[in-house]
């Protein structure tokens, strides 16, 4: 669960470099990239197949874990080589691939089994694998398309599998396009609780959870410099949402020093069923030849009581014919829970006399803001970074076509702060 929060985050922090599923995020971006795709492959042939190859590096750090109750080591790191491939099948059919295996190392999950001598946990070290196809076709008649996709992944406390797929409908001029989506995810768990919790107790009644998306999207190329996208999901969740190893410690640990709190812990406990609205806007003001304005805007609530809202600007700027540089920054804020609780805060009384059934000390669900900034570059050189020819492949040339580097630090208002760089080998064959 820990690893799945970061490799949103760092989602968030690649943009458009690391293609992930995860529910949290909106995917505006991506239903813009694919609808920009399609209107592209409506007016060129693609000829050659297209790979890229995506290094991500991520770094985070701080001090309030939700595996030791909202106290403790947030440290992580994460290296992430991903490759994402585009094959054409005919002239209105592609394969896209996508796999990578994520390699990471948590403090705050090695501390699993922090009471059992503060030894290494199962996911000290450790790996997610996965893998994500999707078949896109334009339909000739209509001018319309469709997509079908379908995904596994894999790490050491769950696995799981998504399948589902959208429909776009564009106008003749391919100014305008609306666009239905629906997603289905299944992920199956190790019930894995903490070390001195393991006492045969099933805490959580449930180690299955299913997310269902529907999404609606319309874009609209309004005049020659301005396009725009609005975006609306419904996100519904249910069976386990509470993570088996997140502890949560009630008020009568004030007071009490930190070797003794074996016996005073508890099993995070969360509702079972969680629904999610984000609604979007994207606008890209083109300002001139060598300079384009990108803003995003995204409103969230959903049925825990969290309301959040999350701006953006982009700022793509042409700084030489082969290079172009990108500076962005990003802010978000978000109200609380309705089940969070710090360290030592909420009461067995409370408990008992059911004035609250769920508890959580994870500082995801807590009242935050955070910013991020960062810087992309892009140098692709019109004939190419440069040509090889690949071995085992006869009367065959793979061109490098451009390299890309984006950097970016998050800092949020709990005292976490994080690091990521990105690596974008783009090649054609």
């Amino acid at each position: 669960m820990q690893l799945r929060k970061i490799i949103l985050l760092a989602t968030i922090l690649a943009g458009s470099y690391t293609l992930m599923a995860q529910t949290d995020k909106n995917s505006i971006d991506d239903k813009q990239n694919e609808s920009q795709k399609k209107v592209k492959k409506s007016k060129t042939k693609l000829k050659d197949a297209e790979a890229n190859f995506l290094l991500n590096y991520y770094e985070q750090d701080g001090d309030h874990s939700p595996v030791t109750g909202g106290r403790g080591t947030e440290k992580l790191e994460n290296v992430a080589p991903t490759f994402v491939v585009h094959v054409p099948l005919d002239s209105v059919s592609n394969l896209d691939l996508n796999f990578g295996i994520d390699f990471y190392t948590s403090a705050s999950t090695n501390n699993i089994d922090y009471f059992e001598g503060r030894k290494t946990g199962a996911s000290g070290k450790d790996v997610r694998s996965h893998i994500n196809a999707a078949y896109n076709r334009d339909l000739r008649n209509s001018g319309n398309a469709y997509s079908l996709m379908a995904g596994f992944s894999a790490e050491f406390d769950v696995t799981s599998f998504h399948f589902g797929g959208s429909y776009t409908i564009n106008s003749k001029d391919q100014n305008r396009s609306l666009s239905l989506d629906a997603l289905y995810m299944n992920d199956s768990w190790k019930l894995l609780y903490p070390y001195e919790r393991r006492d045969g107790t099933n805490w959580l009644k449930d180690d299955k959870r299913t997310t269902m998306k529907f999404g609606l999207s319309y874009s609209q190329v309004i005049n020659k410099r301005l396009q725009a996208l609005f975006s609306a999901e419904v996100v519904s969740q249910s069976g386990l949402l509470s993570t088996p190893f997140h502890r949560v410690f009630f008020d009568d640990v004030n007071g009490v020093p930190d070797d003794n709190l074996r016996d005073f812990s508890h099993v995070e406990m969360l509702d079972d069923n969680r629904l999610k609205i984000p609604i979007s806007m994207r606008l890209n003001y083109y300002l001139n030849d060598f300079m384009r304005l990108r803003t995003f805007y995204r409103f969230y609530t959903d049925s825990w009581g969290i309301t959040a809202h999350t701006a953006s600007i982009e700022l793509p700027m042409q700084i030489t014919p082969s290079l172009i540089a990108s500076p962005f920054f990003r802010y978000h804020t978000q109200t609380a829970a309705d089940y969070f609780y710090e360290f030592g805060q909420v009461s067995k009384a409370m408990v008992d006399a059911k004035e609250t059934q769920f508890y959580t000390s994870d500082y995801d669900l807590s009242d935050l803001s955070s910013t991020k900034i960062g810087l992309g570059l892009q140098y692709s050189p019109l004939l190419g970074v440069g040509k090889f020819k690949p071995p085992f492949v006869k009367n065959k040339q793979v061109q490098l076509k451009s390299i890309g580097l984006r950097t970016a630090f998050y800092d949020r208002s709990d005292g976490l702060n994080a690091w990521l760089v990105s690596l974008d080998f783009a090649f054609t064959f």
